[in-house]
């Protein structure tokens, strides 16, 4: 009995099916029409396109055709094939569609429009969709899309109303959709807090729908800057929810990246970044995701590994653009690293797939930034050259900028004012830049009235510029340069009262204190320092600043030596890692040598390099505290302190010269010789060679008291001393006179008087005194009077040689000549002439 009642039910399930479907069969026309929806419904959009091709083709006069129509377009906006959209609905007459079918195909028109971003248009279009859409749903997606391009147009108040009016959609897709725009344009006017409300609330609508996961992206970047740590959550987020969209993944990896850069966590950073780039498809956003992986690359010291990566997926070997950018990424992060002989190796070899790069003479650009910061500059001013006639208007303005710095520091200031202002007139990303470096080379060129006209077209063109404050300077220096220290200080105090001028106001006022100081006007100097220090407490200079305060308040008299000592190591306390400690520490010893304390003074210099042995004053504490041990009486302290102070220092003569004397005055002289011999033999000219010379012909005295052979080479360095004409005066009659003085050991002695009696009448190198010098002696000597010293001598010995002759005239009249030079001797060679008179019975009269 089951059995027969289930046969029964079979055949009867079996019959009505049968009936249904030959009672409901579809035309060919309806099959194809379902074949379309269905293709739609199972997003076979390439599908969908070629069965409503097909349609259109066999049923010209369907009924359906304005529902195919619509399904095409549909597909075709899916598919971003926007302007065939537009062209598909150009063909149709709109008569064929319903008042329902005119809204949307308006609406995808608009689509397209929107996503080509012709505002104007979609706008358009979505007004029209407005007037025929019944369907809710779709009429509110055409206010928020709507919305958004009026916002894309700059009509922000309209695009906010008609945003609101979808945010509380009973549509939860479309309230967080409107949201979301809301939040994005918040952050466009820079409403950072308003934006984060906004994303906020998409995400609390639905924490994991595709419009939460791109507001969690937004929110990562607000934090991105000022808590990484949180936005790297944000991020991590994005990139695990958001298979949705392969540019929110990949973006995503990209943010996170750089997030884990921020944190110094560069290993993560370097897998995100080589996450981002295997699902990345568009180039130059390739290109960005190449340098921040190299970057990290570089960090993690993997280099090599992700240079092997990078080239299994872009081989160079196949002409890949992305393999020729790999490189010449990598050239430039190893020349940011200073490795500029590999930079060049690989720029070289890029020069002749140069066209893979996308734009012309790219690497000869790259090479001349590479040869300049080398600092051959001839080459990198060879490259630049080459890149000037790129087509590439960025290559061509950067070029023309770097050969304009090249002439500058080159000194050819009317050259780098010309290169300058052809970069500034391509006005490209260098234009403010390049204008302020026309100021700077017409200031170096001592044009003034040129460098103002320039100074107020630029302050005309760029009122809010970040080289305000220092045009300000340049003008400063430029009065400075030309001694014109009032017009200096007027330009910074006006620029103090500028309030156009944001920042860079502490540079002005370290500034005005210097150049109160080159005034003399050191109590300015000390308030003016003070001054930067209160109201920029945080800034860089103010250690410096107090340095000088101290200096300032010391020079005015208002603190003597041994509390501006005191003052300066209270500095060094504060600021024992800044730039201005060694400069504290040496200023503290100068103090205690000044004070007379020598040994405080030679451990305060010894310290100074002991404690920063990368100081240039090193080798200048060591000179220091070697005489600060001469005057402890440890002269061989003294010479192994010396001895520290490397050949190539700038001080080493110097300190061969004090070494030397020191050997002299043990009566060391070939110890003494042999050191000033080195002196000579590095300095060919100049007060170094001359103190070297004087003093290798007063240890040759010296040791011709035991071999009088001696006498006449040291006469011969002494007379060279006489002819050397980088000699002073002094140098000069110091040499003419213990010239004579030698000539009078080996018995010449009417050589050793003449000799005396020209530098007594001041004849020695051509120095010989007019009348009208004569007559102003007097006020002369009183300024200036260690210039008569060597005279005095030289007068003294040319009497004396004349008194052991028996010439009693002749040494009054000498002896009248030195009482004519005046001075503390005045009144003794009066008494002297006197006695003589009495003595040998003269005459008042001869």
């Amino acid at each position: 009995m089951r059995r027969k009642i289930f046969f029964v039910f079979l055949f009867l399930s079996f019959f009505s099916c049968f009936f249904f479907n030959s009672s409901y069969a579809l035309s060919p026309e309806e099959a194809a029409f379902e074949q379309i929806r269905n293709s739609m419904d199972d997003t076979l959009l390439s599908r969908a396109i070629d069965l409503s091709k097909e349609f259109e083709k066999n049923y010209p006069r369907s009924s359906y055709l304005p529902s195919v129509y619509i399904m095409h377009a549909e597909a075709l906006y899916f598919r971003a094939c926007y302007e065939e959209l537009i062209a598909l609905f150009a063909q149709q007459s709109l008569a064929q569609f319903s008042f329902e079918e005119l809204g949307k195909v308006a609406f995808w028109k608009a689509e397209a429009y929107r996503a080509l971003g012709k505002w104007p248009q979609a706008v358009g279009e979505y007004e029209v969709a407005e007037k025929y859409l019944l369907d809710s749903f779709l009429l509110e997606k055409v206010w928020l899309r709507k919305g958004f391009c009026l916002w894309q147009e700059g009509k922000i108040q309209q695009a906010k109303e008609l945003l609101s009016k979808v945010i509380h959609s009973n549509n939860s897709s479309v309230s967080a959709e409107a949201l979301l725009v809301l939040g994005k344009l918040s952050l466009n006017l820079g409403k950072e807090k308003e934006a984060k409300e906004y994303f906020q609330s998409v995400i609390a609508r639905s924490a994991y729908s595709a419009y939460a996961v791109e507001a969690k992206y937004w929110i990562g970047l607000l934090l991105e800057h000022s808590y990484p740590q949180e936005a790297a959550s944000f991020f991590e987020f994005v990139v695990n929810n958001a298979s949705f969209s392969r540019d929110m993944t990949v973006q995503g990896f990209l943010e996170l990246g750089k997030t884990y850069m921020a944190l110094e966590e560069t290993g993560k950073a370097m897998l995100s970044f080589e996450k981002g780039l295997y699902l990345c498809t568009k180039e130059n956003l390739q290109l960005l995701f190449v340098k921040y992986y190299l970057k990290a690359a570089i960090l993690q010291n993997r280099l090599n590994e992700a240079r092997q990566k990078l080239f299994s997926l872009f081989p160079i070997e196949k002409g890949s653009r992305i393999g020729a950018w790999i490189r010449f990424i990598e050239a430039e992060e190893e020349a940011n690293n200073e490795q500029y002989d590999y930079a060049l190796l690989l720029l070289d070899k890029l020069l002749a797939d140069e066209t893979l790069l996308g734009t012309d003479k790219q690497v000869e650009y790259a090479l001349g930034r590479v040869y300049f910061n080398m600092g051959s500059k001839d080459a990198a001013e060879k490259n630049f050259l080459k890149a000037l006639t790129s087509s590439d208007l960025k290559v061509s303005e950067y070029a023309t900028f770097y050969l304009g710095l090249i002439e500058y520091d080159k000194s050819k200031y009317a050259e780098s004012a010309d290169r300058f202002l052809e970069a500034f007139n391509k006005q490209g990303e260098l234009e403010e830049e390049a204008l302020y470096n026309v100021l700077l080379s017409k200031a170096k060129m001592h044009k003034v009235e040129d460098f103002l006209k320039a100074k107020e077209a630029f302050l005309l063109k760029y009122p809010s510029s970040r080289f305000i404050s220092e045009i300000y300077l340049v003008e400063a220096e430029l009065w400075e340069e030309l001694d014109q220290f009032d017009n200096a200080i007027g330009v910074i105090e006006k620029s103090l009262s500028d309030s156009s001028i944001n920042h860079g106001k502490e540079e002005l006022l370290f500034k005005l204190g210097k150049l109160f100081l080159k005034r003399a006007k050191y109590s300015e100097a000390q308030e003016v320092f003070l001054r930067l220090c209160n109201t920029y407490p945080n800034s860089k200079l103010v250690p410096e600043a107090l340095y000088l305060a101290v200096f300032s308040d010391y020079l005015s008299g208002k603190i003597g030596v041994h509390t501006a000592r005191e003052k300066m190591l209270d500095l060094l306390k504060r600021y024992p890692s800044e730039a201005i400690a060694p400069k504290a520490l040496f200023s503290a010893a100068e103090y205690a040598y000044n004070e007379a304390d020598f040994y405080g003074a030679r451990w305060l210099f010894e310290e100074v390099p002991k404690e920063y042995p990368n100081s240039d004053l090193g080798d200048q504490a060591y000179y220091w505290a070697a005489k600060a041990a001469i005057e402890c009486k440890d002269f061989s302290g003294a010479v192994l302190l010396l001895e520290k102070i490397p050949e190539n220092s700038s001080i080493k003569s110097e300190a061969r010269l004090l070494q030397g004397k020191i050997y002299y005055d043990q009566s060391q002289y070939a110890a003494a010789i042999s050191l000033f011999d080195g002196v000579l033999d590095k300095e060919k000219t100049g007060k170094l060679h001359v103190l070297a010379l004087l003093r290798k012909a007063d240890s040759l005295f010296a040791q011709a008291t035991k071999e009088k052979k001696y006498f006449l080479d040291a006469c011969n360095i002494y007379s060279a001393v006489v002819k050397d004409e980088t000699a002073d005066l002094e140098e000069r009659d110091e040499a003419a006179f213990k010239c004579a003085m030698c000539l009078q050991k080996t018995g010449r002695v009417d050589d050793a008087l003449a000799s005396y009696l020209a530098i007594l009448d001041g004849r020695i190198g051509g120095h010989l005194k007019g009348e009208a010098e004569k007559e102003g002696l007097r006020d002369v000597q009183q300024t200036d009077f260690p210039e008569f010293y060597w005279r005095i001598k030289a007068g003294v010995e040319a009497a004396l040689i004349k008194e052991d002759q028996k010439d009693w005239i002749g040494a009054i009249s000498i002896y009248r000549k030195l009482e004519s030079l005046g001075g503390p001797t005045q009144q003794e060679f009066h008494d002297t002439i006197n006695r003589l008179k009495k003595d040998h019975f003269i005459a008042d009269g001869i």
